[in-house]
């Protein structure tokens, strides 16, 4: 059949796949998969088998109709001159791939960060055909939870120092004054948390024979060892926090800076969930944010329902947002424009305004305010294993390998009731404390479950 563009774009997908000659490329098909996507493939024989390559998907992200002949012709010149064109490919990808590792050993610190970045924590492998990196759907390993934030950790310390110099000339003693200006900003916290990425990073650098060694080795957690803090704010200090953030004049900070500190406190999720947050992760009518997996911190989309208090604050931001696809995009920087905040705006601007004494309340941070929520829930009778599911905390519980429910309708009343007690705090209203004597129904999450939801919320 005679194949072009417009047939491609048009081409109807059926129950089952199914295969369609091009006429005057020998060997060239092109598969309609039942999803609809569209696919190359060139079939070629030697004895005493027939062989099928596949040669890309159709569409802006893979390859355009005129590259595929283009490459079905090819092939057909290796299979004249007795080569085998699966093999040649093979062996061209294979060239591809020890000269760019060579260029990496030869490279700078930023190009080992951006194959530790695709290869180990994103899971993903660099495709000679798109030349681009890619994760393949069927390949057993595990991407790092979270990727991206580590990423961003690495690119904004060790890239943004050292990421123009020869990565194997990198000595012990720059990266220890690296960490150590860390520790003096002060963050003795991130400054272990980008020690364990430095780490890791060089290590698997000299285990891909990148680099000699790693210069990390013997290089002690800068920050020292790390205090579980407590820190919960009370009734009053939680009145406190709110008016200071709903004053411009009171703290120093962005209007988006206040509400997203605010969400906090309402949803009870991380700062780096928030942080990262894209408009698409939203659903406002059925009153659901989906966190997904790659910013989860246990690796597993998370659910969380939105109560009316938490939509109010998400429509102020959208309203600042604007056109931007990120929850809090940052608003400095050309060369940032499009991007999201930093994991540490947030975290800075209370500590700002702390060395400032604008708070009036003893130190506090934005993962505080994370636990506040979660100590309020349970001081008004929220079961702790439902406090659990809202903070997405993974119990340590064989139960738990064997319990598939959803915690939708549980996590919803949790949070709707988490709303109105933060409304009486600022009301400054007595607490009347109910405790929850009955099981919530396990049922299926639709629409209906979460109007029932709702109504045994209201009955609560």
């Amino acid at each position: 059949m005679k194949i072009t563009d417009p047939w491609l774009q048009n081409a109807k997908p059926k129950a089952a796949r199914y295969d369609v000659t091009v006429t005057g490329h020998p060997g060239l098909m092109v598969r309609v998969h039942s999803s609809g996507e569209i696919s190359f493939r060139f079939r070629y024989r030697r004895l005493p088998r027939h062989y099928v390559m596949v040669l890309g998907r159709y569409g802006k992200d893979g390859i355009s109709l005129a590259e595929a002949q283009g490459i079905a012709t090819a092939a057909r010149r290796e299979l004249e001159r007795g080569l085998d064109p699966i093999e040649e490919r093979q062996s061209r990808e294979r060239a591809t791939e020890s000269a760019r590792e060579e260029h990496a050993a030869a490279g700078t610190v930023e190009e080992i960060v951006e194959q530790f970045v695709h290869r180990k924590l994103r899971a993903e492998r660099w495709d000679a055909e798109t030349a681009a990196w890619m994760r393949d759907a069927k390949t057993k390993t595990k991407p790092r939870k979270r990727p991206d934030v580590a990423a961003k950790l690495l690119e904004s310390n060790l890239v943004a120092v050292l990421g123009t110099q020869k990565a194997k000339e990198v000595t012990r003693r720059q990266l220890v004054k690296l960490l150590d200006d860390i520790v003096d900003r002060p963050a003795p916290v991130l400054a272990n948390r980008v020690h364990a990425l430095m780490k890791q990073c060089f290590d698997y650098a000299a285990a891909k024979d990148l680099i000699p060694a790693s210069p990390m080795a013997g290089i002690e957690r800068p920050g020292g060892e790390e205090t579980k803090r407590d820190r919960i704010l009370n009734d009053d200090e939680i009145r406190l926090f709110w008016s200071k953030v709903e004053d411009p004049k009171a703290v120093a900070m962005s209007k988006s800076t206040r509400l997203a500190l605010q969400l906090l406190l309402v949803t009870a999720q991380r700062r780096a969930e928030i942080t990262f947050a894209k408009w698409e992760h939203f659903d406002s009518d059925a009153a659901m944010w989906t966190i997904p997996a790659t910013l989860s911190k246990n690796a597993k989309a998370h659910s969380v329902p939105l109560s009316a208090l938490a939509l109010e604050l998400l429509g102020k931001l959208k309203a600042i947002s604007k056109d931007s696809p990120w929850v809090l995009p940052t608003q400095y920087g050309i060369k940032k424009q499009g991007a999201s905040y930093s994991e540490r705006v947030l975290s800075r601007a209370v500590r700002n305004n702390h060395d400032n004494e604008k708070w009036g309340i003893a130190h506090f941070t934005p993962h505080d305010l994370r636990r506040t929520a979660s100590s309020y829930m349970t001081r008004i009778g929220v079961p702790r294993l439902h406090v659990e599911k809202v903070l997405n905390h993974s119990v340590a519980d064989i139960a738990e390998i064997y319990d598939r429910h959803t915690y939708l309708p549980e996590k919803r009343i949790a949070l709707d009731r988490w709303s109105t007690e933060l409304a009486n705090i600022l009301a400054n209203k007595e607490r009347k404390v109910v405790p929850l004597e009955r099981t919530v129904t396990a049922a299926p999450v639709v629409d209906d479950a979460v109007v029932a939801a709702r109504k045994s919320a209201g009955a609560a």
